[in-house]
C-alpha cells in the first residue's frame, strides 16, 4: 500500500451523540487527504522475473508470466485507491494525550472536527479546544484483552456475541488504555482495553478491527469471587417450582424477581400471591426479563386482597411460539402500603407467600382475577345476583336492595337505614361509618376504599415518559405495553448478531417492515455472508429466501437424461436447463437418433450421409446378431440380450465362445429387440420428448461396476431418490458411495420418479 503522510490541527467542535471512535471531518479534510495520497510516491515493487524459457505459446496451458503480470496491475491499482477504512490518530498537545479513531463522515464546517463524547473524555478536551489529527495506518487486529472495571461484568452471558455485535456498530479501531463503555440490556458495563495484537507502526498500541477475525479475551478482576457473586445473582432472581408454595420478602421500592419453568405450555398459568403481614406489593409477569413497572405483560396493582394473575393458555403473549420461551420471569415489587396506617409506613419490608399452578380452564377463575384496568378493582357487591330476588313472599329493600321477607320488612328497613348507607353513585352498601373512607376516582369509574387512592392514581392517572422521549402517556400499563411493542428501546434479542439491542424504529425499507424487522435489525441483517451452495454474496435477512429459492430449484429440476442403452445409463444431460454438471453435455442427446451417449454410439458412426438410417439399422442388427449367437465373453456381463449372460459362462483359455442361439433363432429376438429401439422417435420433428428407447449392448466392466453400485444405492436410500439420480450421484462423487450419499440428499428433488 503507498504510504502518505497527512495531519492537521483542527477545533474541537459540539460532541457527536453517539458511542464510539467515529469522528467528523470536513469537507476540506477529505479533499487535502486525496491529494496527499495522489502525490505520494509509489512503492518499490520487485522486477518482474522473465518469461520461462520451457513455456511453450502454441500449448492450450495457462502463461505462467501473464498470470503474474495481471496479479502485479491488480496489486497496483488497489494501491492507487485511498486506504479503506481511514484511520486517524487524535492527540492532545497539552498533555500528550492520544487515541485513534475512524472517520464517520466529512460534513463538518471548516476548520472542526466533532468527537464522541467518550474520546472528549478520554482526551481531556472540550469544545473549542484544538487537537492534532493526523493519518496513521493500522495493522488488521489478530487479539485484544479487556479488563472489566467492576464484578458486574459476570452478568454478561456471551462475551464474545456482545462485544462482536458492540464493536461491530461502534468501533473501526481499538487503541491500548481506552475505556470502552458497553451497554446491555439498558445496563452499562465498562472495559479497559489492556493489550492488542499486533502493534502499529511507530509501536503505538492500537489496532484497526474492520474486515478482521479478532480473538478477545476478558482478564478476570482481581479480588473478586465470581461463585459468590453468581450465588449473590441467584438470591436475586429465584427458581419457582409450579406447584409448590413459597415464602418471600420483598424490601419496600425494591424488586423480588423469579423465573418459572414452563414446561407444559398447553395448560394457563395462576400465580397466587397472599400477603403475610401489612404493606402492599404488586405482581409483574413477564416473557422477558427483567421485569420492571414499565416493562411487564401481566400485571396485578390491587391493594387488597390476595393478588391473582390468570393467563389463559389462549393469550397471544403466552402461545406465541415466535417467542420460543421456556421461562417466565415474574417480580414482586414491595410498597409501603396504607397511607392511613401509621405503622405499615416504617416497615421496610413486605412477607408474602407466592403459589403458582397450571390451570386447565380457558376462562379465568374468578371475574377480578387480572387487574390490567381501573375497573377491575371495583367492588361489584351491586351487580351481583341478590338471592331469593323475585321469590314469593320477598320484597327488596328501599335502601340496601336486598330482597326481604314480607313480614320482617319493617325490622329489617328501621335496622337498614340506621346502620347502613347506599352510595349514590356506584349504589354500594356499606357502614354509615365507612362512607368516608369511600372514594370515587375522577378520572375513571374506579371506586373503593380511600387506602387504594394514592396507588390508583399513581398507576393509571400519572405522568410517564418513556426512555426513548417520544412517546408519553399517563398509564403505566399503557406505558408497558409501548416498551414492548413499539419502543425505540425496547430490548430483543437480534435474530442476526445473536445478542440484547435495543430494536431502534422503523425500518426504511418496505420489504424489511414486511419481514417484521426494525432499524437495528435491518442493518444487522443487511451484512453478506457466501452461500455455500452457489457461492453468492447473500444479505442475512434474504438468507431464508435465498435457501428456499434452492429448494425449489432441486425440487423441479429435470431427470437426469440417460444412455438409452439398458446396460450403460450413463448420464447424458440434466434437460434443458443444464442440472449440475456431470455426463456428456446437453448436446449428446440429440446428436444421434439411437439416443445413445457418444461412448456408446462410436461404434455405430460413420462419415457417409445416412438421412434414411438404413445403415445404421443394419449395424445395429450385426450387433445384436452377434450377441445373441455368440456373446460378448466378458465374465461380468449382465446383459440379458447376450449369449455370455444367458449361459452363465465366459470365453474359455482356448478362446471358445459361450453357445448361444443359431442363426435362425438370433435373427427372430433381433427383429423383436430393434422395436424397441424406436430409431428416430425421440429426434423426429414433433415427436414425443418422453419416448424412452431401449437398446441392450454390451459394456465395460467399470460401466457394470457403476450400475450395480446405482442399484445399492437406491436400496439403501431406501427409494427416496429415482435411479438416475443415484447414477448421477455416483458420476459426479467418483463411484464413492458415502459421498454420493450426502450429494444426493443436498442436491437431488427427492420422491421425483
Amino acid at each position: 500500500m503507498a504510504s502518505f503522510s497527512w495531519s492537521a490541527s483542527l477545533t474541537v467542535g459540539s460532541s457527536i451523540a453517539s458511542k464510539g471512535d467515529r469522528i467528523i471531518l470536513p469537507q476540506s479534510a477529505l479533499e487535502s487527504i486525496i491529494q496527499a495520497h495522489a502525490n505520494a510516491p509509489p512503492p518499490a515493487l520487485s522486477p518482474l522475473p522473465q518469461p520461462h524459457i520451457d513455456y511453450d505459446p502454441a500449448s492450450w496451458g495457462p502463461n505462467p508470466y501473464e498470470e503474474l503480470v495481471r496479479s502485479r496491475q491488480a496489486e497496483l491499482e488497489k494501491q492507487q485507491q485511498l486506504p479503506s477504512p481511514l484511520t486517524f490518530q487524535l492527540k492532545n498537545s497539552s498533555n500528550r494525550r492520544l487515541i485513534h479513531g475512524g472517520v464517520k463522515e466529512f460534513s463538518a464546517e471548516d476548520g472542526l472536527v466533532h468527537l464522541p463524547h467518550a474520546m472528549l473524555e478520554s482526551l481531556e478536551l472540550s469544545e473549542g479546544d484544538t487537537v492534532q489529527v493526523q493519518f496513521q495506518h493500522l495493522e488488521r487486529g489478530t487479539y485484544a484483552k479487556f479488563r472489566p472495571l467492576s464484578h458486574d461484568y459476570l452478568d454478561i452471558t456471551d462475551f464474545r456475541a456482545v462485544f462482536e455485535a458492540f464493536l461491530r456498530t461502534h468501533y473501526t479501531t481499538l487503541t491500548k488504555g481506552e475505556i470502552l463503555t458497553v451497554d446491555q440490556q439498558g445496563k452499562e458495563y465498562q472495559f479497559v482495553m489492556d493489550e492488542v495484537k499486533p502493534t502499529a507502526e511507530g509501536g503505538a498500541q492500537a489496532i484497526c478491527i474492520t474486515d478482521t477475525d479478532l480473538v478477545v479475551d476478558i482478564e478476570p478482576l482481581e479480588g473478586i469471587d465470581s461463585e459468590a457473586v453468581k450465588r449473590e445473582r441467584a438470591k436475586r432472581d429465584q427458581t419457582l417450582k409450579i406447584g409448590v408454595e413459597m415464602q418471600g420478602l420483598v424490601e419496600v421500592e425494591s424488586y423480588q424477581r423469579y423465573h418459572i419453568d414452563v414446561l407444559d405450555r398447553t395448560s394457563g398459568i395462576e400465580v397466587l400471591v397472599h400477603i403475610q403481614e401489612l404493606g402492599d406489593l404488586d405482581v409483574l409477569v413477564s416473557t422477558k426479563s427483567p421485569v420492571t413497572l414499565q416493562d411487564h405483560i401481566w400485571a396485578n396493582f390491587e391493594s387488597l386482597g390476595p393478588r391473582r394473575i390468570y393467563i389463559p393458555v389462549s393469550d397471544q403473549d403466552y402461545s406465541n411460539r415466535e417467542n420460543d420461551f421456556h421461562q417466565l420471569h415474574l417480580a414482586i415489587y414491595g410498597r409501603s402500603g396504607s397511607s392511613s396506617s401509621s405503622t405499615s409506613t416504617s416497615k421496610q419490608h413486605v412477607a408474602f407467600s407466592i403459589l403458582v399452578q397450571y390451570h386447565n380452564n380457558n376462562e379465568s377463575p374468578d371475574s377480578n382475577t387480572i387487574s390490567s384496568s381501573p375497573s377491575s378493582a371495583a367492588h361489584l357487591s351491586s351487580a351481583a345476583e341478590q338471592p331469593n330476588e323475585g321469590a314469593p313472599g320477598y320484597q327488596p329493600c328501599s335502601n340496601c336492595g336486598s330482597w326481604i321477607p314480607e313480614r320482617t320488612m319493617m325490622l329489617h328497613g328501621n335496622f337498614c337505614m340506621r346502620n347502613n348507607v347506599k352510595c349514590g353513585r356506584c349504589g354500594e352498601v356499606m357502614k354509615r361509618e365507612e362512607l368516608q373512607n369511600h372514594f370515587h376516582c375522577d378520572h375513571c369509574d374506579m371506586h373503593g376504599h380511600i387506602s387504594e387512592k394514592d396507588k390508583h392514581m399513581e398507576i393509571y392517572h400519572g405522568w410517564y415518559q418513556c426512555s426513548c422521549e417520544r412517546y408519553e402517556t399517563p398509564n403505566l400499563i399503557e406505558l408497558a405495553q409501548h416498551r414492548r411493542t413499539i419502543c425505540q428501546d425496547r430490548y430483543i434479542l437480534c435474530r442476526f448478531c445473536h445478542t440484547f439491542v435495543q430494536q431502534g424504529g422503523p425500518a426504511g425499507d418496505a420489504r424489511d417492515r414486511i419481514r417484521g424487522l426494525q432499524s437495528h435489525e435491518a442493518n444487522c441483517g443487511g451484512r453478506t455472508i457466501e452461500c455455500q451452495r452457489c457461492s453468492q454474496k447473500v444479505k442475512l435477512k434474504d438468507v431464508q429466501v435465498h435457501m428456499q429459492n434452492h429448494e425449489y430449484q432441486r425440487q423441479t429440476q429435470p431427470m437426469p437424461l440417460l444412455c438409452s442403452n439398458q446396460n450403460c445409463r450413463r448420464v447424458k444431460s440434466t434437460g434443458p436447463q443444464g442440472g449440475m454438471g456431470g455426463g456428456l453435455g446437453p448436446s449428446s442427446a440429440q446428436s444421434n437418433v439411437l439416443g445413445l451417449c457418444q461412448i456408446c454410439f462410436g461404434p455405430f458412426w460413420i462419415s457417409t450421409e445416412d438421412p434414411k438410417h438404413q445403415k445404421l439399422i443394419q449395424r445395429l442388427a450385426r450387433k445384436y446378431h452377434s450377441q445373441l449367437m455368440t456373446g460378448c465373453g466378458n465374465q461380468w456381463c449382465r446383459n440379458p440380450k447376450c449369449a455370455t449372460f444367458r449361459s452363465g459362462t465366459a470365453a474359455d483359455s482356448a478362446g471358445a465362445q459361450a453357445p448361444g442361439l443359431d442363426a435362425t433363432a438370433a435373427a427372430s429376438e433381433m427383429m423383436v429387440i430393434l422395436k424397441e429401439a424406436k430409431i428416430g422417435a425421440a429426434t423426429a420433428v414433433g415427436g414425443d420428448d418422453t419416448v424412452k428407447q431401449k437398446l441392450w449392448l454390451c459394456v465395460d466392466e467399470s460401466i457394470t461396476r457403476k450400475n450395480v453400485l446405482a442399484e445399492v444405492l437406491t436400496e439403501d436410500m431406501q427409494g427416496r431418490f429415482a435411479i438416475e439420480w443415484c447414477i448421477k450421484a455416483l458420476e459426479v462423487e467418483r463411484t464413492d458411495m458415502e459421498a454420493a450419499a450426502k450429494w444426493l440428499s443436498t442436491h437431488a428433488p427427492r420422491g421425483k420418479f
